[in-house]
């Protein structure tokens, strides 16, 4: 489970880390902070305000020497369980994922609130994208991305990074649901009778629905299952190869390609195939 740092700013924590780093774990060890200044660009007046903020919280104490700001700091106890937690999570792929799900839902739904269809690139200079003082590199956002479209909680209009995000009215539920759990969500909302597949063939929009599909081409797919390889994929692809899809994951893959394989050639087909198709290949192995 992700622990939050509250209130705190991309700043504080960074600063939070930061001191993690220079004190190699250890307790009441006073650091000089000048040097963060430098390296965040921010005035000693700044980093003063951080380590009063993060001293307010209990993660730090400040050592007053009369010298000009800003200050040495030292971590608490409580500060180093922080930054330990932290550093966790900044090395857990899994809680990097949850956070960039997310994060583009509620940045989503404030762009488009005020009327904006941003660019998926624009979301990396937004606030919410700080995970931890960081911003997940380009693979994770767009794989995330890609994630929430599949689930149907928003769409992107383009291709890649300058795809326009606008959230589906599934999406501004869950934006609005008060729990701010992408997962939570996702697992908890019943799943719409008709799970949509968008692909574009040729000069054809093709806006179907995996019922629509099965009419037209003979096929019986389960949308469930559909969403399991949708899910199998994301992980085999965020999670660099390291967890391989199960034996029934690969045999619900085939069973699908052979069904794929088998249906009449018509728009429908193509269309699902290009949509599902590079899916089935990753689980497969080729």
């Amino acid at each position: 489970m992700t622990h939050h740092t509250g209130s705190l700013g991309r700043y504080e924590v960074r600063l939070l880390l930061w001191l993690h780093g220079q004190c190699a774990r250890q307790v009441d060890v006073p650091v000089p902070t000048g040097e963060f200044g430098l390296q965040q660009n921010k005035p000693a007046l700044g980093v003063a305000a951080l380590i009063e903020t993060l001293q307010e919280r209990g993660l730090v104490r400040i050592q007053e020497d009369g010298e000009q700001p800003p200050p040495d700091a030292e971590l608490t106890t409580a500060g180093l369980a922080q930054a330990d937690r932290l550093v966790a999570e900044l090395g857990d792929p899994d809680a990097i994922r949850r956070h960039t799900e997310n994060a583009l839902i509620a940045w989503a739904y404030e762009e488009n609130r005020s009327g904006r269809h941003p660019r998926l690139k624009e979301f990396y200079i937004a606030e919410q994208a700080s995970f931890h003082g960081r911003v997940p590199g380009q693979s994770v956002v767009e794989g995330s991305a890609d994630y929430l479209q599949q689930v149907r909680l928003l769409t992107l209009d383009g291709e890649a990074i300058a795809a326009r995000v606008e959230l589906t009215d599934r999406g501004r539920i869950c934006a609005t649901s008060g729990e701010g759990d992408v997962s939570a969500y996702v697992a908890r909302a019943q799943a719409p009778p008709n799970l949509t597949i968008n692909s574009v063939t040729g000069n054809v929009n093709v806006m179907g629905t995996v019922d629509t599909f099965n009419q037209q081409t003979g096929l019986n797919l389960d949308p469930e299952q559909i969403g399991q390889l949708i899910q199998a994929d994301w992980d085999l692809r965020n999670h660099g190869g390291s967890t391989p899809p199960t034996p029934q994951t690969r045999s619900l893959a085939a069973r699908i390609r052979a069904q794929l394989a088998s249906a009449p050639n018509s728009t429908a087909a193509q269309a699902l195939m290009q949509t599902i198709g590079p899916i089935l290949t990753r689980l497969l192995g080729g």
